[in-house]
């Protein structure tokens, strides 16, 4: 490719970006914390629009500094000379064993084995954020979102991705806002 068709390429990929991080909103892991968010809001008959719409702008605005907190972790590690990739890490040896035994832990606490006792004030202040009508909260949600897309290569992503860690810094950035962009784009309509 020549030095003029770089930018249209360049454009044709944030373009797949946006389109990515918007279809990750349809896969089955992101998917009902998108519907939950809606249902959320339906059900707040005495909220104010204005209020609704803080919302929303702050959950798109978690989504994409998530989005930008993943650029800056994969750009660190390139700059560190680590070689990177979209989930690599299910390549590492000592993630997956970190990974089953977070699981393992999860499902012993689920059937009982075990439980872990949090003092009341921590529980009081965690359930009032997670009821979660606080900027605050509606932020935590795009960063919760984002946690659970991590995982999905929807259509579009791996290209858009592989391009981006194949480039520089600012292309890493600019692929990664774009994929934050996409999937916040159902927040901000």
């Amino acid at each position: 490719a020549s030095a003029e068709d770089a930018p249209l390429s360049m454009w044709s990929l944030v373009i797949t970006a946006l389109i990515g991080g918007f279809i990750l909103n349809l896969m089955p892991c992101v998917f009902p914390v998108l519907s939950l968010k809606l249902l959320s809001f339906v059900r707040e008959d005495d909220a104010d629009l204005a209020q609704i719409r803080v919302g929303f702008i702050a959950t798109a605005a978690g989504v994409v500094a998530s989005f930008l907190v993943l650029a800056s972790g994969l750009a660190a590690l390139k700059a560190a000379g680590s070689t990177i990739g979209w989930g690599i890490q299910f390549q590492q040896p000592f993630f997956l064993g970190g990974m089953a035994i977070v699981v393992s832990l999860f499902a012993a606490n689920l059937l009982g084995l075990f439980s872990v006792a949090l003092p009341s004030a921590v529980m009081n202040g965690l359930t009032a954020k997670a009821q979660g009508s606080s900027v605050a909260a509606q932020f935590a949600t795009g960063f919760v979102a984002t946690l659970l897309a991590t995982p999905c290569s929807a259509p579009f992503v791996g290209t858009a991705v592989g391009f981006a860690l194949a480039r520089g810094t600012s292309e890493i950035y600019l692929i990664f806002a774009a994929l934050g962009v996409g999937m916040a784009s159902p927040y901000l309509l």
